[in-house]
């Protein structure tokens, strides 16, 4: 994940300021730990929309293993590739810009943990009945070490603080979607100037 972010809308310094929290203007000035994501939706190809500003969705990892929940899923680097464990955050998956991904890192992870990650996710916005059992979870690699409720106050604290950081890929979106209504907007202006232009060209005509 590249700290510096783009975006479709340039935005002054001051108007950064206001736009990101905290968290975010740390990691976009380099003062943060590096992040990962894991892309869950691929972008859908469109003539209409530029290259540079299609959307994937991912779920974003955390090098703070620290809060492993049953909801925050520890990846141990034998399985990712990299040089050290991750936690999946499997509730929190949202929209990015793909220009905002620097570039492909680790080992892709299996289906089978692919979907597990998003069945955790699923159940915890009730779209499943059942999660799968513990020893699915040693059987992938996942260790099972303090799986402590996403309720308690510890791990509510930091899905607080990863939402607060998710600005940074979060507000390019906002940008892009008001970049989008812009050009929509002037479309439809000229669009309008032009009818008016041929309307009066007929009356004349005629």
């Amino acid at each position: 994940m590249n700290c510096f972010v783009r975006s479709p809308l340039d935005f002054l310094s001051k108007e950064q300021h206001n736009l990101y929290s905290y968290l975010a203007q740390s990691f976009l000035l380099g003062n943060s730990p590096p992040r990962y994501v894991m892309i869950v939706k691929e972008p859908e190809l469109n003539e209409n929309i530029e290259e540079e500003w299609l959307i994937v969705y991912v779920m974003l990892l955390s090098v703070e293993t620290d809060f492993i929940s049953n909801l925050d899923l520890l990846i141990p680097a034998k399985i990712s590739g990299l040089d050290r464990d991750l936690l999946a955050e499997t509730w929190h998956i949202i929209p990015v810009l793909a220009c905002n991904l620097l570039q492909p890192v680790g080992k892709r992870l299996s289906r089978q943990i692919y979907d597990y990650l998003l069945t955790v996710r699923d159940y915890h916005y009730g779209l499943v009945s059942q999660l799968p059992a513990i020893t699915e979870i040693q059987k992938l690699g996942f260790t099972d070490e303090n799986l402590c409720s996403a309720n308690n106050p510890k791990i509510q604290n930091f899905h607080k603080a990863e939402q607060a950081w998710s600005d940074v890929l979060a507000v390019p979106v906002a940008a892009y979607y008001t970049y989008l209504k812009s050009i929509k907007f002037t479309t439809a202006i000229l669009n309008e100037a032009l009818q008016l232009e041929q309307d009066l060209q007929s009356d004349i005509g005629g």
